[in-house]
């Protein structure tokens, strides 16, 4: 199988197919293009997600904790714990473990929360570090957002800038490579990007106002993520490109790597549908996070429209850093 994202029609024919018994107490079920699930604790709902991290060497701790906690706050969830599996190959050393260990703790502190369990393992079964993360909050029902909730004529807004995680992966993993062509201060910059990966803010804020539905940009980029929420909600999309906000230090790397900043790993980023993108913006912006209008809603097709022209794309969750990986893997620092 392609490295990436398992495709949908062989998660629909291969995973959705076995998946135990149907809880009444699980309200948002394990279904294509929802991150995370929702258990009814009465009043509120516990909202749980589990994500690996795979294509990221540098900082690959600190990132685990926010990209788990960011697909709770797709649902408006505010995180609570962490549970965090570490599988170390044999050739691994203390200090290895001991520098994931105080990542996590330092994003774990960031955004108040604790580490509740996990399991640490060396196996012969991986080549690098591999960190899975389980992550846990709760949100009150009424505030509870899901990807599947996109109507047409909904604005789509992004938050921040896309390709933040990607730009700043690539930065710290290519460093050498990319001193060829971009000074020392370009470069640290581009790393310190890993810093703004957080969407738990703007996903709180979000579903305080309420919104139709949320996903927060991971693997596969701005184009996988509306992709999934698309399919989810059963509906269409028009993406204006030159709306998207991209930073130049992104849109100059993924120029050196020739790549596109619209399918580089996101997060960062919240992806947001709503009928009232005014009055979303605005509460944003008293929290000083940036949101951008891309594009709109549509009954059906999947379109990019980009300088008056509109072209029609097809599903592709391949993320372009394992492009990157792939030509330029003997590079890596």
């Amino acid at each position: 199988m392609k490295l990436g994202k398992i495709p949908r029609e062989v998660l629909e024919r291969l995973v959705f197919t076995n998946l135990g018994t149907i809880r009444k107490e699980v309200v948002l079920h394990s279904q294509y293009g929802e991150d995370a699930a929702a258990i009814d604790l009465q009043e509120n709902l516990a909202v749980v997600t589990v994500d690996p991290i795979t294509c990221a060497d540098a900082m690959s701790g600190y990132l685990s904790v926010y990209v788990a906690c960011n697909d709770l706050a797709a649902c408006g969830a505010k995180p609570i714990a962490i549970l965090v599996a570490i599988l170390l190959p044999p050739d691994a050393e203390q200090d290895d473990l001991s520098n994931l260990m105080k990542e996590i703790d330092r994003a774990c502190n960031k955004l108040q929360i604790e580490v509740v369990g996990g399991h640490t393992e060396v196996t012969d079964s991986v080549r690098r570090p591999l960190i899975c993360t389980t992550a846990i909050g709760k949100v009150e029902k009424q505030k509870f957002v899901t990807s599947s909730g996109a109507k047409p004529g909904d604005w789509i807004v992004v938050t921040k800038h896309i390709g933040l995680e990607g730009t700043s992966i690539l930065a710290s993993d290519f460093e050498e490579l990319l001193r060829k062509k971009f000074s020392e201060q370009f470069i640290k910059k581009a790393q310190s990007f890993i810093e703004h990966i957080s969407v738990v803010e703007e996903g709180l804020v979000a579903s305080q106002i309420g919104v139709s539905a949320m996903h927060d940009i991971t693997e596969g980029g701005l184009i996988g993520a509306i992709f999934e929420l698309a399919k989810a909600s059963k509906v269409g999309f028009e993406l204006w490109e030159d709306q998207v906000p991209v930073l130049e230090e992104t849109k100059q790397i993924c120029e050196f790597f020739n790549i596109n900043p619209l399918k580089l790993i996101s997060s960062g980023s919240m992806l947001i549908c709503t009928k009232n993108a005014d009055k979303l913006i605005d509460a944003l912006a008293k929290k000083r996070i940036k949101a951008t209008i891309i594009g709109k809603i549509l009954k059906e097709g999947y379109y990019v429209v980009s300088k008056n022209q509109v072209r029609a794309i097809s599903e592709d969750l391949t993320d372009e850093i394992y492009e990157v990986r792939k030509r330029f893997a003997n590079k890596a620092v």
